[in-house]
């Protein structure tokens, strides 16, 4: 069996960060979305992973070429420059079949993350039932959230009877999510998905929404539903993004490179990854789970975590609190800096006692000059500068055409 992972999406709601590095192979624990995934389908002796990319996505390439994976991976780029001209996931998933041939496939979404999501059992209830198709529900567990998803409700014998696209609370008629993985047998992709497809593009409509697919066969074919419970989440905004990278930090096991010489006042606790070449002053804290990458230099007095993810060549300056945030490589903060549950991309400058507040988003290259507050949810275009005794809030971005360090942002890669 092969499998298709779709990850051609521009990931516009993760922008700044998606402006230089897709958001499937945005650091997430010690890993990546799109890598645990295939970690996953290799477990389970998938022989090829084919990922559907768009054209602006060699990075996802050149980031998995890297990791030297014995797996076979093939790539389909999709001829598209923005968001609203690309094919929708159904029509990216049916140019991925009509390339490579109909198969019985895994499909998947390449943001995912699971937890307790066990991708044996789902084949083999897939051909057990001789299905069409199964798809995975996750099981939630705050009714509230239902308005967010396609649900699906299933008969005792676990097939999928209807299928509600984001229904209101009042109206739903179960608690199972439908997530963005699959199995699809050669007949669906053959016959049923192109009928559909056709059955769009003559109603002048992109085939994009899978839950409008699945509503659409819930009780003309054999759909089935795997459920399970755990953890599931979609790295596709701020919020989420944060909140995947700690659960994947809470499954890290502590490993301190030998090389590493800790002060006796340094204090150490929880599970903490903390990489080659790291120089930690006196008197700091770091309170796990926590990843320090590769050269990073923390100066006295600053506690860091939990939660947390200095990537390379960081730099903290003294007395900083960063809590339950991700900095990128090369990024340097001055003394006094408070980050807590924010995103800081590659190459910023952070200056001396400066506030930065939950889910801002700061973009590649930026500075800030000191005494400046960054309140919640704020995001920061690549390359800007802030004055001095700044106070932001909301969106400070520009047309992407007028980016002249375009160049220097497409080149740029936080693994290298």
């Amino acid at each position: 069996m092969r499998a298709i992972i779709l990850a051609g999406g521009y990931g516009t709601r993760l922008q700044p960060l998606t402006l230089r590095t897709p958001k499937c192979i945005l650091p997430v624990g010690d890993s990546t979305t799109i890598l645990t995934i295939i970690d996953s389908l290799e477990n389970i002796g998938i022989s090829e992973v084919i990922i559907s990319l768009n054209k602006n996505q060699v990075k996802v390439k050149d980031f998995l070429d890297s990791k030297n994976l014995e797996l076979k991976i093939s790539y389909v780029f999709e001829d598209t420059a923005c968001d609203s001209d690309k094919l929708g996931a159904i029509g990216a998933l049916k140019f991925v079949v009509d390339k490579f041939g109909a198969d019985d496939y895994f499909v998947l979404g390449a943001d995912n993350y699971t937890q307790g999501l066990d991708y044996n059992e789902m084949l083999s209830m897939h051909e057990e039932n001789k299905a069409d198709a199964t798809i995975a529900l996750f099981e939630l567990s705050d009714i509230t959230k239902v308005p967010s998803f396609g649900i699906g409700v299933i008969d005792d014998n676990d097939r999928i009877v209807s299928f509600q696209e984001k229904p209101k609370v009042e109206e739903a008629k179960s608690m199972l999510a439908s997530t963005f993985i699959y199995v699809m047998s050669k007949n669906f992709l053959c016959k049923h998905l192109p009928e559909y497809v056709r059955k769009e593009l003559k109603a002048c409509r992109k085939p994009d929404n899978m839950g409008d697919l699945w509503a659409h066969f819930a009780r003309k074919l054999k759909i089935f539903g795997h459920v399970f419970s755990g953890y599931w989440g979609d790295v596709g905004s701020p919020l989420p993004y944060v909140e995947i990278n700690h659960r994947a930090l809470d499954a890290i096991k502590r490993r301190i490179h030998e090389g590493v010489k800790l002060r006796r006042d340094v204090k150490i606790l929880g599970k903490v990854i903390i990489e080659k070449g790291v120089n930690i002053d006196e008197n700091v804290t770091i309170i796990g789970p926590c990843i320090i990458g590769k050269n990073v230099k923390i100066k006295q007095g600053s506690i860091i975590g939990p939660y947390t993810t200095l990537l390379r060549d960081v730099k903290i300056g003294k007395n900083n609190i960063i809590a339950g945030s991700i900095l990128f490589e090369n990024s340097e903060t001055n003394n006094k800096v408070k980050i807590t549950r924010a995103i800081i991309d590659g190459d910023c400058v952070i200056n001396e006692d400066n506030r930065i507040e939950e889910q801002a988003m700061i973009g590649y290259s930026c500075c800030i000059d000191s005494h400046s507050q960054i309140l919640y949810n704020t995001k920061l275009w690549p390359f800007l500068t802030v004055d001095k005794n700044s106070i932001l809030n909301g969106k400070i971005y520009y047309e992407l055409e007028n980016m002249i360090h375009e160049p220097r942002i497409k080149k740029s890669c936080y693994w290298k």
